[in-house]
């Protein structure tokens, strides 16, 4: 009941747009580059579906544009937050994007490459970016564009790629040293075949469980880890239940926010500009508070009683060695061209 109850109210919201469209369609009384007042006095409200938690630099970024979206239009479009997976969950709003609804949720990489982009995995693979620079220069390329066209031709509109969602580590109920120690670990990672492949060539033994159910699966032994940045290990208080946290730094995790195509065609150049800018300008925002509250959730995790365990350089390229076999699966890399590894550094090296 509560699921038909938020379809109508995402389709009522989408009627609306519509009837918004059609009446910017005339352009009479229209001064360049401006709005009419009958236009003005419409509002945009955009839905915005994320699981992190209130406080959580996702979420005090998004509220950020959330602002100045608001700012930026003159208060015509707004966003409407639904932090916690209030909206639901990231694969059941994306698919509601594909089929058409106007609304707003958080994504990567490797969860687009099932919409018709499969190359486009890469950009959330273990060990790809040795920097955040990297990162944000490879969505900068003509290869990034190519992969935003795919998705445009099934349903999905990229509006801002240069979030930082933190570097994920490995945290356990035992320690991990090195990469030995990964000999057997049952793991909690998330379905994608990238991640838990990835923890097979580490050693470990992936198991797929919901984010939901980690804390009382490691409570219970089911597992003996999970991996995740760091604002989502202390936002989920696996502290209480695991208490050694490896930085093994395995994926610098961009996060992409996307929309459907057909509804973004449908705003004028002017809101176009304005979704899009203001989304970018939160997402430095973002990336700033990240850098900040690092120190603070370590400081607090020790605190309550966690060891860090630091790896040496020498350590670390170890497991980067072990993940290295991710680029001559087959089943990983379908659909891929060939040494899309290769081409991918190059493009950042270059």
């Amino acid at each position: 009941m509560k699921k038909m109850k938020r379809i109508l109210a995402l389709l009522m919201v989408g009627a609306s747009l519509l009837g918004l469209t059609a009446c910017g369609g005339d352009d009479s009384g229209t001064q360049e580059g401006g709005s009419t007042g009958e236009e003005s006095a419409e509002k945009i409200v955009i839905q915005a579906g994320y699981g992190n938690n209130p406080g959580e630099p996702t979420d005090l970024a998004m509220q950020r544009w959330a602002e100045l979206l608001k700012e930026r239009s003159g208060g015509t479009m707004e966003l409407e937050l639904f932090p916690s997976s209030q909206l639901g969950s990231q694969g059941d709003l994306t698919e509601q994007i594909v089929m058409g609804e106007p609304i707003i949720c958080i994504s990567d990489a490797s969860f687009l490459a099932e919409y018709g982009a499969p190359e486009i995995a890469i950009a959330s693979f273990p060990y790809i970016y040795i920097s955040w620079d990297e990162c944000w220069k490879l969505i900068d390329t003509d290869w990034w564009a190519e992969q935003e066209a795919l998705l445009a031709e099934n349903g999905i509109h990229i509006l801002t790629a240069n979030w930082a969602y933190g570097e994920r580590n490995l945290m356990t109920t035992r320690p991990v040293y090195t990469l030995e120690d990964m000999q057997g670990l049952i793991v909690r990672t998330p379905t994608t075949p990238s991640y838990m492949k990835a923890f097979e060539l580490m050693g470990a033994a992936p198991t797929a469980i919901a984010l939901g159910d980690v804390y009382t699966a490691t409570q219970q032994g089911t597992v003996e880890g999970m991996e995740n940045p760091m604002a989502t290990l202390y936002g989920q208080a696996y502290y209480e239940v695991a208490k050694y946290i490896t930085m093994t730094a395995h994926v610098k995790m961009p996060i992409q926010w996307i929309t459907n195509e057909d509804f973004f065609q449908s705003l004028t150049p002017e809101q176009q500009q304005w979704l899009c800018e203001t989304g970018d300008e939160a997402g430095l925002y973002n990336n700033q508070l990240q850098d900040e509250m690092l120190e603070q959730y370590i400081s607090d995790m020790e605190a309550n009683g966690v060891t860090i365990i630091d790896l040496s350089d020498k350590e670390r390229a170890k497991f980067a060695e072990a993940c290295n076999a991710l680029y001559e699966d087959p089943d990983i890399t379908a659909g891929w061209r060939d040494d899309l590894h290769g081409y991918i550094r190059s493009l950042l090296e270059a």
